[in-house]
């Protein structure tokens, strides 16, 4: 099975040697009033404030970040911001209402129950791992899942941001679900087999307890980051695969890891051409993944985005990764992989 996973990350080639600071002002497109209590945040981090009263915010990266800047605010449509790579103000920014409610939305009936669809959108959104059995959907409500006959899919659609309480890592998610697909296709005794899965979305992360992180969730955090994509990202990114306990194969023999995958810079940011459609990764002597990279050439930031994301599939242990098992792209662990 495969699983393609977009996040809505935007690479650039911009130079940034310090951190970043946005500033700008919310305004009701309507009534062109100040929105106060407006959500702004780089998707995928722990990065995020709100505007005050007036409308302001002013949000700040220490680092260099290729992940969208979004702004939502309840009733009013989403907007999205790519390519801010240099810090500035952005002006007056009018946000448009939200006129159509998914409830009007009209869809063929389908022959699926509300349960049956929801228990399998938990399973391959949030996975079927023991992390996700620690997580939870809040607001499972406002989630509308539509089961298509004819095209064999499920599609999901939410009215508000998803909200995640996860308590394995010690976050609480808001998640702005953009798209969301199961794909069946019939084996040979006619019962439906998953195909492909594909979801898309903007993410924040927030401390659950904002005060001190617990132990437990630090523990979980370090055990969940190494040998995940964003690790292996960061590790080939800083030509560190070796030390990090990353073994790449081709096929079923070993190779250099850096005879198939060219790592060098443009500027200040990390350019990566594999030159092989597919390499199988080993973690630690027992964690198979493999990457699969369909127009050879893929980036990273400083925090270990990669992008174009649509142009990357992780397969294996990797692959798997959902919703629940995923960390802050500004995560850092406390102690470091074993040279």
């Amino acid at each position: 099975m495969r699983v393609k996973i977009l996040f809505l990350f935007v690479f650039s080639f911009t130079v940034v040697q310090s951190q970043i600071t946005i500033t700008g002002t919310i305004l009701d497109e309507k009534t062109k009033e100040p929105l106060e209590g407006v959500s702004v945040f780089y998707d995928g981090t722990t990065i995020g404030t709100i505007t005050n009263t007036e409308g302001n915010f002013s949000i700040a990266s220490p680092k260099r970040i290729t992940a969208s800047l979004v702004i939502s605010y309840i009733g009013f449509r989403n907007k999205v911001y790519s390519n801010l790579t240099t810090g500035g103000s952005l002006g007056n920014i009018f946000l448009k209402e939200d006129a159509v409610e998914l409830d009007e939305v009209i869809l063929k009936p389908d022959t699926w129950s509300r349960e049956k669809k929801l228990a399998i959108f938990i399973r391959e959104f949030l996975g079927g791992t023991p992390i996700a059995a620690e997580s939870k959907i809040l607001n499972e409500e406002d989630i509308r899942l539509y089961y298509s006959k004819s095209d064999n899919v499920l599609y999901a659609y939410a009215k508000k941001p998803i909200q995640i309480e996860n308590k394995f890592l010690g976050y609480n998610l808001t998640y702005n679900l953009v798209d969301f697909e199961v794909r069946y296709h019939k084996n040979i005794h006619r019962f439906n087999t998953v195909e492909s899965i594909y979801y898309a979305g903007t993410t924040l992360f927030k401390e659950i307890n904002d005060k001190k992180v617990k132990r437990k969730h630090k523990k979980n955090r370090e055990k969940t980051y190494y040998g995940s994509t964003v690790h292996f990202m960061r590790a080939l990114s800083a030509k560190r695969l070796h030390r990090e306990n990353f073994r790449i194969f081709k096929g079923k023999y070993e190779v250099d890891p850096y005879m198939y995958l060219k790592v060098y810079k443009v500027e200040s940011s990390v350019v990566v051409e594999q030159t092989a459609e597919k390499l199988n990764i080993l973690y630690d002597r027992w964690l198979n993944s493999y990457i699969v990279v369909k127009d050879n050439t893929f980036y990273i930031d400083d925090y270990g985005n990669h992008s174009p994301v649509d142009n990357i599939m992780f397969g294996g242990a990797m692959g798997l990764q959902r919703v629940a098992s995923i960390l802050p792209l500004d995560y850092e662990p406390q102690k470091k992989a074993e040279k």
